[in-house]
């Protein structure tokens, strides 16, 4: 029998869960803050306290994050019907590449990471057309990965340009 294609219908008019939406949203909130404060401390004659900390924990939160949304493909490998071992070893990648990146200096930890983000959002944007993810769950991460992505490009570009890399 032809494998029929998933319904996304159903999950096109159902907007996200507003707590995992706002909470989602809010996990920007430290790699804005980061972006905006090293794009400062770029400014010539400008010289803020806490770079090299700031900068540190904006990658060490980037990892967290990747890491996190690896847990959640985790989750879904255990719940759906699809257990091999295929979508367990790419659901740890994350946490493994984000570990790997906590290890660099920041500016390439950053740049790392953002390339991690921009993996897991065109992973997540794969399984929401093939049905293994809700598409409000793939609109949301879609959202929230270019913010994050442009953040961590931007909080490693002030770096180099403030060259405090």
């Amino acid at each position: 029998m032809a494998a029929t294609k998933p319904d996304l219908t159903r999950f096109a008019a159902q907007p996200g869960p507003a707590v995992a939406v706002r909470l989602g949203y809010a996990g920007l909130l430290p790699f804005v803050f980061a972006a905006f404060y090293l794009s400062y401390a770029a400014i010539p004659g400008v010289q803020p306290p806490f770079v090299e900390p700031i900068a540190h924990a904006a990658a060490i939160y980037g990892a967290v994050i990747l890491s996190f949304l690896g847990g959640v493909r985790w989750g879904i490998a255990m719940a759906g019907r699809q257990r091999g071992m295929r979508e367990f070893v790419l659901s740890v990648m994350p946490s493994l590449l984000g570990w790997g990146a906590a290890l660099l200096p920041p500016v390439a930890a950053m740049v790392v990471l953002a390339g991690g983000f921009l993996m897991q959002a065109g992973w997540d944007q794969r399984a929401a057309a093939t049905g293994s993810l809700p598409l409000w769950y793939a609109t949301l991460r879609r959202r929230l990965s270019v913010v994050v992505t442009v953040a961590l490009l931007v909080s490693a570009a002030g770096l180099l340009m403030g060259r405090v890399a």
